[in-house]
């Protein structure tokens, strides 16, 4: 009786152990398939593509375990002046990866509720960056600000009637390992 008991144990065992075997490796093919995107891509897919999507963004950030970004960061990086809320992540907490940040805000410009989604990148090439971003073909420059070391570009879509302002910020003369910060700002839309 005992060596049947065994045996049944050893089975679910096996079992658990295969079932977990294929969730690391899915879950590493994921993380992986995530390391052979670009900033820009990963700033596209979460930003850009569809516009701001606060509530879709903290979603995500729950589910895949992001940890929380400083207040005083998060609110160093949002592109709105005075949010009615704000939340940041880092993406990347492994220690071995650049710095990568993602966060969301809402608030008011005038009469009309916003949101913005910005992405914060260290160790980035912002050349490479900012010719892919150009590729895209889909925004219009709308004007440029320079400051000590940095420069900031502004560019304007309109997308379904909707107009959404995008901001590279990017050093002056970039080396290879840059910081790199871009945001997009649009009027919320309600998703049915």
């Amino acid at each position: 009786m005992a060596g049947v008991y065994m045996r049944a144990m050893m089975r679910r065992t096996g079992m658990v152990l295969i079932g977990a075997t294929a969730a690391l490796l899915a879950a590493a093919s994921v993380a992986q398939c995530e390391e052979t995107k670009s900033p820009f891509q990963r700033f596209a897919e979460r930003c850009l593509e569809l516009g701001p999507r606060y509530d879709q963004t903290v979603a995500l950030a729950r589910e895949s375990g992001w940890p929380d970004l400083a207040d005083d960061m998060t609110m160093g990086i949002q592109p709105l002046g005075e949010p009615a809320t704000f939340q940041g992540w880092l993406v990347n907490s492994d220690g071995a990866s650049p710095f990568e940040a993602v966060v969301v805000a809402r608030g008011a410009v005038g009469p009309k509720t916003v949101e913005s989604c910005t992405m914060a990148f260290a160790g980035t090439d912002a050349a490479a960056f900012e010719r892919s971003f150009a590729s895209t073909e889909a925004a219009r420059p709308s004007g440029e600000q320079k400051g000590q070391g940095r420069v900031r570009k502004f560019f304007a879509i309109e997308r379904e009637g909707v107009k959404e302002a995008l901001t590279l910020d990017l050093p002056i003369y970039p080396n290879g390992a840059d910081e790199v910060v871009a945001s997009v700002v649009s009027e919320q839309r309600i998703e049915n």
